[in-house]
């Protein structure tokens, strides 16, 4: 048997630590709390927090009391509450991004072939309100919802070879999720933000939403005003990520805060309270957290958000607040705002990933960008030293795509080639591809006589990337002789137009950690992230019925893709992955500028075990998820 692996494969039992242990008798808990046990209102905290509670294990042991305060940018920056609350699935990364360790349940055991995931939950464990969490609620969410085609269509994150999961009940405590095929990635899934709806609905509460569980549906559906029972269900359980998940202060949680006032139209501010039944206790059996109460202002834009930070009125906060051009006037007011600045890293991935069409429906463009040479000129043609210095204030290192060094994972050519300015070579590779022509303003000529003139979308609200494209367009204008028009458009419309190949170009951020639960969209085109190639992903999606078929190359990548989570050897799954980045470095397809730079946060003076090195991916809220704000507590 074998211990889990940086893939999240456990192969044995597990019951690790950021937190991890179990066991420790529950014994402190809240002064308020405890004046509610003693006048009978409330149930003494060992019988709260169940038999096993988890145990987390770092920093201080702290004091009760206070509140934490931060900010999101209008309501529908849900996103900044599930960094604060988390979304406590049944498993959960380590601060190291490492490996996946235990979170609602206590220990977890996965077969050899990685085709059965065995769960053991914590006897006597509570929802908020204080009814038991066992396996009851685990088969509501996965047999009354997530497998009935009523609800909503089947994620493939539940899936493993086109099948679906399958849930067996052991007994109050225990149950084990099957697969037909192999899925070696399954935890690793299930650690990510969408693995909590298999513990997200509570069967005692959301089951009266449910047709099956409740004949008098119809009467509820009618009084709420609502189309049917799925939207009824929605409406008032919610889900993970949606917006939805704060408006009912009625629904039962795992969190370690439960909401209070709520997310709604005209609201400036949404509260959470302490949960009396929360799982986790410290080092010494004090329950947590320590922090009793949480307020997020709701603020309508991000330079009023900027005020308040320098005002020192956030007590914690980095989302939205940490441009490159922001960190100057933060921390020039640090000690007047009476707090500090905090690093949050990235674990990969470019600050800039730029993805020219290859399936461009203008047959001379589309000529033009499947020249490898085209694209390796155009990444030679980028001094980064200088988008760097200009535009990041210079915080920043050259860099295509992929994970960091410190990762099994990382690829040094698919990381690093290219990189180095040499406009030289760039021009020799742009003559040789025929583009010797230019037109009276320098501009080389496509092999039709037209300008070699491009559009280049970029997402509303990433001023970094527009103040980097500038830059580059500059260089490419200059130095090249290619020009790009900048295309800020809304986030829908730049959805849509990647999705129908209707871009020219695109510049976005790439968050490429390839762990386990994120798509490697950079080594093929797997997503709507895949830019370069939509109709190839669209033809992979619908097995052929949409899209264009791809070329040989793209096509063993599916194959190296597919053939990754069908094996439980965590080793071959490096091997596999190291495959894909050789083949996607031959045919360097995109290219980036600088890594994804740490960037950073304020953290208001006292406010202590707050882990430094935070690490900020899109596999998970932080520092809600891996970071443990619930140990936060403020020094008296």
């Amino acid at each position: 048997m074998k211990l889990l692996s940086w893939m999240g494969l456990s192969v044995g039992v597990l019951t690790a630590a950021l937190g991890g242990q179990v066991g420790a008798q529950a014994s402190g808990e809240a002064p308020e709390l405890a004046e509610l046990v003693a006048a009978g209102d409330l149930p003494p905290v060992a019988d709260r927090v169940s038999m096993s509670p988890e145990i987390i294990d770092y920093g201080e042991i702290g004091e009760y009391g206070g509140q934490i305060r931060f900010g999101m940018r209008g309501i529908s920056d849900e996103g900044t509450l599930r960094q604060a609350i988390g979304t406590n699935g049944l498993v959960r990364w380590h601060h190291s991004l490492s490996h996946v360790i235990p979170n609602v349940i206590q220990e977890f055991t996965a077969s050899e072939d990685a085709r059965e995931f065995t769960f053991q939950m914590r006897p006597g464990m509570r929802w908020s309100d204080g009814a038991p969490f066992t396996t009851a609620d685990i088969a509501f969410s996965i047999n009354d919802l997530l497998l009935n085609p009523e609800w909503e269509d089947l994620s493939t994150r539940y899936q493993s070879g086109g099948e679906p999961l399958m849930l067996e009940v052991v007994d109050e405590y225990t149950f084990i999720i099957r697969f037909e095929h192999p899925n070696g990635g399954f935890l690793g899934q299930m650690a990510r933000e969408e693995g909590a709806r298999l513990n997200h609905y509570s069967m005692h509460y959301c089951s009266q939403y449910h047709p099956d569980h409740n004949e008098n549906i119809d009467e509820l559906i009618a009084a709420e005003g609502v189309a049917d029972w799925r939207e009824l269900m929605y409406r008032m359980c919610g889900d993970v990520r949606d917006e939805v998940r704060w408006i009912n202060p009625e629904r039962p949680v795992l969190d370690p805060w439960v909401l209070d006032t709520p997310l709604t139209g005209g609201t400036t501010s949404v509260t959470f309270v302490r949960n009396p039944y929360f799982w986790q206790v410290d080092a010494e059996g004090n329950q947590l957290p320590y922090i009793g109460d949480l307020e997020a202002t709701v603020f309508q834009d991000a330079e009023a958000m900027l005020i308040a930070a320098i005002a020192g009125d956030f007590d914690f906060q980095y989302r939205r607040i940490d441009a490159p051009g922001n960190r100057p006037v933060l921390a020039q007011n640090a000690e007047a705002g009476g707090y500090r600045l905090y690093e949050v890293t990235a674990a990969g991935g470019n600050y800039n990933w730029i993805q020219p069409n290859l399936n461009h429906a203008d047959p001379v463009i589309h000529a033009l960008f499947n020249e490898r040479d085209f694209r390796i000129a155009l990444s030679l043609g980028i001094d980064r030293q200088e988008v760097i210095d200009t535009a990041l204030l210079g915080i920043g290192t050259p860099w295509q795509t992929g994970p960091f060094e410190d990762s099994p994972l990382h690829h040094e050519r698919i990381s690093t080639q290219f990189l180095d300015y040499d406009p030289d070579e760039s021009n020799r590779l742009l003559d040789e591809l025929g583009l010797t022509e230019r037109d009276e303003n320098g501009i080389r000529l496509l092999s039709d006589g037209r300008p070699a003139e491009f559009l280049l979308d970029i997402r509303n609200g990433h001023p970094h990337i527009i103040d980097m494209m500038t830059i580059v367009r500059a260089q490419w204008e200059e130095t090249l002789g290619i020009q790009i028009n900048l295309n800020v458009v809304d986030r829908s419309v730049h959805r849509l137009r990647s999705r129908q190949g209707e871009h020219d170009m695109t510049a976005d951020s790439g968050n490429a950690t390839w762990l386990p639960g994120q798509l490697p969209s950079a080594l093929l085109p797997i997503d709507s992230s895949s830019r370069h190639a939509p109709l190839w992903t669209a033809w992979y999606d619908t097995n052929g019925a949409d899209g264009i078929e791809p070329p040989d190359h793209v096509l063993e990548r599916y194959e190296i893709w597919e053939s990754i989570y069908a094996t439980a050897d965590p080793e071959e799954q490096i091997r596999r992955y190291h495959q894909l980045a050789d083949i996607a470095a031959d045919q360097f397809e995109a290219f980036g500028i600088t890594q994804n730079a740490s960037t950073y946060g304020v953290v208001r003076l006292g406010l202590m075990n707050v882990l430094e090195g935070m690490k900020s991916t899109g596999q998970f809220p932080s520092p809600a998820n891996v970071f443990m704000p619930q140990a936060w507590y403020w020094e008296q």
